[in-house]
């Protein structure tokens, strides 16, 4: 007996390390983890707390912000899934780490994003191996998210999940697509009625991963705006947004009708509505934020739904030359 301890020994150190991984994140950082975490931390909520529960990573804690009421809630996760801290731990108030309550959590994975939580990066690895994610990289949403998937072991989730997204897209292209159609326009447009000033965006979460994956085009007033992401526009370049489809995008309390962007745009832009074709058709579609900004599956399909929807309730995508 005394002569196969040492064998087992072996064997059992072996094991242990099987069970470990060597990732390197974002930030270059060669991090070792275990192969199957079963206590993660997200220290982002409309980002890795989105992509970490949508994967059905086992998230113990997220960080979380203040309501209007005071109550802590996860933006995105809340909107997307319904997902509350009644399900998961409150780790820190965003912007405010506490890094003696994410030590009690005792984690075993900590997810953070590239620049809020880079320069604690040191000590939060003192805690458990830290994971830093650039979600602001330039790269495309979903291969950050298939980064993500990788380094949690949730690659098969992630891979089913592109897959019933692309089925998806596929039916969605081909009913409001006919076979040599021209593909349609689309701005991406933000409306401040505060400060009454409206902006044009380049890339915007999900909802230009979905329109560039139909085939939509963006309008030429994006080509000219170099490496930035958001231009202002005056309101006497307005008919730059003179797009086949409008988008935009609303937050809480308001309730998302087009009859709010009508009225936006009447403040802002008095009589542009009557030369704009996507307004005229009623092809203006305004989206709740964050179901549509932060990157995830859900978010795409429920694009992908309201594009389908406003085709068939208008008949067309329009006429793009």
């Amino acid at each position: 007996m005394s002569r196969l301890l040492p064998a087992l020994l072996v064997l059992l150190l072996l094991a242990a390390g099987a069970r470990a991984r060597d990732i390197t994140d974002h930030e270059g950082y060669r991090v070792t983890l275990p192969d199957a975490p079963r206590r993660i931390v997200s220290l982002h909520d409309w980002t890795l707390t989105v992509m970490a529960h949508e994967l059905n990573a086992p998230l113990l804690a997220s960080t979380g912000r203040l309501g209007p009421d005071g109550v802590p809630f996860m933006r995105g996760a809340r909107e997307l899934f319904g997902l509350d801290f009644s399900q998961v731990a409150l780790a820190a108030i965003f912007g405010r780490p506490d890094l003696e309550h994410i030590r009690s959590l005792k984690p075993d994975l900590i997810l953070a994003n590239s620049g809020d939580n880079t320069p604690l990066r040191a000590q939060l690895a003192t805690i458990a191996p830290t994971l830093m994610f650039d979600a602001e990289s330039g790269r495309p949403p979903l291969a950050l998210y298939a980064d993500l998937a990788g380094w949690l072991g949730r690659t098969a989730r992630f891979e089913a999940l592109k897959a019933a997204y692309e089925r998806r897209l596929a039916e969605v292209r081909a009913r409001i697509l006919p076979p040599g159609a021209p593909a349609p326009t689309y701005a991406v447009m933000l409306i401040n009625p505060r400060d009454g000033t409206v902006q044009v965006v380049r890339t915007y979460g999900v909802l230009t991963t979905a329109l560039d994956d139909l085939g939509f085009r963006p309008m030429p007033i994006v080509a000219g705006m170099g490496r930035s992401n958001r231009m202002t526009i005056s309101p006497e370049l307005i008919d730059a947004l003179d797009a086949d489809i409008l988008f935009t995008t609303y937050l809480p309390p308001r309730h998302g009708g087009v009859e709010e962007v009508n009225a936006d745009m009447d403040r802002i832009a008095p009589g542009a509505r009557a030369t704009m074709k996507a307004f005229a058709a009623g092809r203006v579609i305004n989206l709740p934020r964050y179901e549509v900004y932060p990157v995830s599956f859900r978010g795409l399909h429920r694009v992908l739904e309201a594009i389908a929807a406003t085709v068939h309730e208008t008949g067309s995508t329009g006429d793009a030359p």
